[in-house]
């Protein structure tokens, strides 16, 4: 906020240097006058009377430009005090006086710019602060929600479990064919809470121990592969036709068990629910740094009005069918962190052809 000191229209260094300037003078001159008046031994005449009076009115102008610099300072010097007060309180930069184009003026807009630098530098800290507590908040909130869904969860197979056993305990008399029933019964929810406890412990991993999950150079074409073959062993009406369009070999820098969860879940997930024949899986681009990926299937889609909720976790368009098939609504939410994890970002919109479609990003292996 400083001005250059040429562009001054008043300089306190220039008034004082002419006010000096001017007592100077007038002191010469009257040890001048008075040393000829000494020398000629007579009395004034109106020459020295001039000079006299010229004196006078030096020292006169003298005291109205000291006066002149003294109410000008005072007057800056006021201002500055209202500045101080204001900069006390917390007061706006926007709300700080006025100061004349001089020297004090220059002294007091640099520690009001200082001023606006340090309480921006303070919003800032402020800001940074509230938004970590935000986001500190944001993460107990989540747990929060997190270990109610799971202790809502957990409760349903572990209910059926109790309930089957429960039954062949106090039946006595029941067939070796219901009670071989009851037990695949219990087997199919046991399986169900260890997908749930895995998947759990695979969004924790991600959360809490991102900087301890390690990376490398992993061929992505290698583990679609893999789980294609898993595909081609189910059943006819689980199994669905993979056509992959990658290059192969396809590094990718990251980790393989999170890579493999991306791709297992987003096919567990169309098989599930899709209720189409065809997954479509394609590098739809590549740059220096990332590979653009879609997966889609040619199913029913979703709705519009899910379809912005289907990563959130333990989501479930259609919660009886969704546990009946043994979902354990952390699926999506997997593969979005898993892609967050690896720097990606992941979008998600029904195609005009039929079916859902995931298109996101991973970094390729230098």
């Amino acid at each position: 906020m400083a001005m250059d000191s040429r562009s001054k229209i008043f300089s306190y260094r220039g008034g004082m240097y002419l006010l000096l300037t001017i007592l100077i003078f007038t002191l010469i001159s009257g040890f001048i006058t008075y040393h000829f008046s000494l020398l000629s031994h007579t009395s004034i005449n109106s020459s020295d009377e001039g000079i006299f009076f010229a004196i006078i009115g030096v020292a006169a102008v003298s005291i109205v430009i000291a006066l002149v610099l003294a109410m000008r300072m005072s007057r800056n010097l006021r201002s500055l005090d209202r500045a101080v007060a204001a900069m006390e309180s917390g007061a706006d930069i926007s709300s700080m006086p006025q100061f004349a184009n001089d020297e004090l003026g220059d002294l007091a807009r640099h520690i009001i710019d200082l001023y606006g630098r340090l309480q921006e530098a303070t919003n800032e800290v402020k800001r940074e602060h509230d938004n970590a507590l935000h986001e500190h908040q944001e993460k107990l909130r989540i747990k929060r929600q997190l270990t109610n869904n799971i202790n809502h969860e957990l409760k349903t197979p572990v209910a059926a479990i109790q309930g089957y056993l429960e039954t062949m305990i106090s039946s006595k008399e029941m067939s070796a064919e219901e009670r071989d029933a009851f037990i695949a019964k219990s087997y199919a929810h046991c399986q169900r809470l260890t997908q749930l406890l895995n998947d759990v412990s695979t969004i924790t991993r991600l959360e809490d121990g991102s900087s301890r999950i390690e990376r490398e150079s992993v061929d992505l074409r290698a583990i679609v592969d893999e789980i294609a073959s898993e595909v081609a062993l189910l059943p006819d009406d689980k199994r669905m036709r993979m056509n992959i369009s990658l290059p192969s070999p396809m590094p990718v820098l990251g980790n393989s068990t999170l890579l493999m969860s991306i791709f297992k879940n987003l096919t567990d997930n169309a098989i599930a629910y899709s209720g189409g024949r065809d997954i479509y899986i394609r590098c739809e681009a590549e740059d220096d740094a990332n590979y653009t990926i879609t997966f889609a299937d040619n199913g029913i889609g979703v709705d519009e009005d899910h379809i912005g909720h289907i990563f959130e976790r333990f989501y479930r368009i259609d919660k009886g069918r969704s546990r009946k098939l043994g979902g354990t609504g952390l699926g999506l939410s997997i593969v979005k962190n898993a892609v967050l994890f690896h720097g990606g970002d992941i979008t998600v919109a029904n195609r005009k052809v039929g079916g859902l479609e995931f298109t996101f990003t991973l970094p390729k292996a230098k």
